[in-house]
């Protein structure tokens, strides 16, 4: 149990858990977690981390509760696993987000709005100096995974010619970049903090849950030839000119998918204590992309999230951290 907030309220987060989800009459791809007594690992995971969200922000925790039993209904539906696995990530990142040290005085707003009709991002945290906007993102990569399995060769961005790299592929089998769905989450994210800067000063930041191949993100967003958030941008505007995200002031990749995939399927998490276990000094980073100012997101945040500067030279000697052309697989 989490320190700090009461056997009741956390027995109250596991009972509503196990009687929405495990004891729920609709099949659910999370029962089986759910329905053991005592709790799987997984089960109690997201208790905890609920209970953490609930004792920061009241109502958040039994809140994700009920958002993670609503996803249900059709057995072994695909789309409301990685739905799922959204809502996880969700739960994950805005977690380590509430109990990074934050001063005195700080309060937080899940899902605030400007309007009644304003878009909403996850996460607002009001300090005694400053404001910060928190969006969170993650892409449905099954069947992406699928195919990255079984094809020969993959590029990650748009910077080699296709017809050159149909030739050199033949029929070993090519993945496509996963791409577009990190052009819709920048699109998106930088409306939701568009409404908020409008009034006053916010830092907004644009978080990315990915699995473990971080370079395809890392390739989407700064190769040169391609990179989104490059002068080479292959999202161009009327004008032709690259289109720009002024209104998201930075991006961060978080390579945590992968565990909560093998948390959910009963596979060892090897360097992971449990599913939503954030990792430590000791884990491989998250990366940290500016996109306005560099020191406009304190070292509170990037380093609450373990995120280092993506062109980091201690980054660049892993090929996981590097934009890439094109991939061979052995």
């Amino acid at each position: 149990m989490p320190e700090k907030l009461d056997q009741k309220t956390w027995t109250k987060l596991l009972k509503e858990a196990a009687l929405s989800i495990g004891g729920a009459k609709e099949w659910h791809w999370f029962s089986y977690h759910f329905s053991m007594l005592p709790p799987h690992a997984m089960a109690h995971s997201i208790v905890d981390a609920c209970a953490d969200c609930e004792r920061k922000l009241p109502s958040l925790g039994f809140e994700f509760i009920k958002d993670i039993a609503a996803i249900c209904g059709k057995e072994k539906h695909e789309p409301h696993y990685e739905q799922l696995l959204q809502k996880l990530a969700e739960l994950l990142v805005l977690r380590k987000l509430l109990m990074l040290d934050w001063p005195a005085g700080t309060t937080f707003q899940h899902e605030p709005a400007v309007s009644v009709a304003g878009k909403r991002p996850e996460l607002r945290v009001v300090t005694p100096d400053r404001r910060f906007l928190f969006e969170v993102k993650t892409p449905s990569l099954l069947e992406h995974i699928r195919t990255r399995r079984t094809n020969a060769f993959q590029v990650a961005g748009r910077a080699l010619p296709m017809d050159k790299v149909g030739e050199l592929v033949g029929d070993g089998g090519l993945t496509l970049p996963r791409d577009n769905p990190v052009k819709d989450f920048l699109l998106d994210a930088d409306k939701k903090f568009a409404q908020f800067k409008a009034v006053q000063a916010e830092t907004s930041v644009l978080v990315i849950v990915w699995d473990d191949f971080i370079y395809e993100p890392i390739t989407v967003l700064k190769h040169e030839q391609c990179g989104l958030l490059t002068k080479n941008s292959y999202l161009k505007d009327k004008t032709g000119a690259a289109v720009q995200f002024a209104h998201v002031d930075a991006v961060v990749v978080v390579r945590h998918l992968t565990y909560l995939y093998r948390a959910a399927g009963d596979q060892p998490l090897q360097d992971r204590a449990h599913a939503l276990d954030f990792g430590d000094e000791n884990s491989l980073p998250n990366v940290f992309i500016p996109i306005s100012d560099t020191r406009s997101v304190p070292d509170r945040i990037r380093q609450g999230l373990r995120a280092v500067s993506w062109n980091d030279p201690s980054l660049q000697k892993a090929a996981d951290y590097r934009p890439s052309d094109i991939v061979f697989w052995v």
